[in-house]
């Protein structure tokens, strides 16, 4: 079986959607002191891209703001936030080299350090089932299933992402001929230096640095509009030849 394994923030997605979740949190009233937070936000996205960033501290605080909301509750407004903020924010890109790899036979996985109840929609308007994410922690009440405002089990960040993975494949009893990864971040080398194929999307300047070492692809769905028929054409045929790869 090949697999093609995709990051989601700043790879798939123009942008994060942590980030703009939060903001929808601070509009819809979840955040009691919403400049606080985005500050704070703020910090901790500057040390993601820094390499810094301690996940279980962002998610204490990014996650708090849905503890003892229901699940359905929650459920309704990630709709509506997905629909609104991020699909159209999904780089054309992301649709074509998603197609080539489904043309190609390839099984498709989202894994990604952004929360479940924000991933897996999207994985869901993009056409993936499976999805490796941060598990958000959901207990029982009388209103039902709630969420505890904490994370549980292996985060899929830095190495916690090739953990996830192996974990997955374990649990399929799956054994893949060849597997091929996309990613933006430098916080992404040990799952990209794992798989047989590593692709640097939108890469920040570390991921470029490294992929230029290793000879990995490039991608820059940034720097490209695909209103040109041609250019589509070309990239088209990029997938194609990384599908087979």
């Amino acid at each position: 079986m090949r697999l093609a394994l995709f990051d989601l923030d700043d790879t798939l997605l123009d942008g994060d959607c942590s980030d703009r979740w939060n903001l929808w949190m601070i509009e819809q009233g979840w955040v009691t002191d919403a400049e606080r937070f985005m500050t704070r936000a703020e910090q901790m996205q500057q040390a993601y891209h820094a390499g810094k960033l301690k996940l279980d501290e962002y998610l204490a605080m990014t996650l708090a703001p849905l503890k003892g909301r229901r699940v359905a509750e929650v459920e309704k407004e990630v709709e509506r936030f997905v629909a609104t903020h991020l699909q159209p924010r999904i780089f054309d890109q992301a649709w074509r080299c998603l197609e080539s790899h489904r043309q190609a036979g390839d099984t498709l996985i989202l894994i990604s350090a952004s929360s479940r109840h924000l991933v897996a929609p999207i994985a869901t308007v993009l056409g993936i089932e499976h999805v490796l994410a941060v598990e958000p922690e959901i207990t029982m009440s009388e209103e039902g299933r709630v969420y505890t405002g904490s994370s549980q089990g292996v985060l899929s960040y830095r190495g916690g992402k090739v953990i996830r993975f192996q974990q997955w494949l374990a649990e399929h009893t799956i054994t893949p001929s060849h597997t091929t990864f996309y990613s933006d971040s430098r916080n992404d080398l040990p799952l990209l230096q794992y798989v047989d194929c590593a692709v640097a999307v939108n890469p920040d300047p570390v991921l470029a640095e490294v992929a230029s070492v290793e000879g990995w692809r490039r991608l820059d769905w940034r720097a490209f509009s695909f209103s040109n028929d041609r250019l589509s054409s070309s990239v088209n045929s990029e997938y194609s030849s990384l599908a087979k790869t």
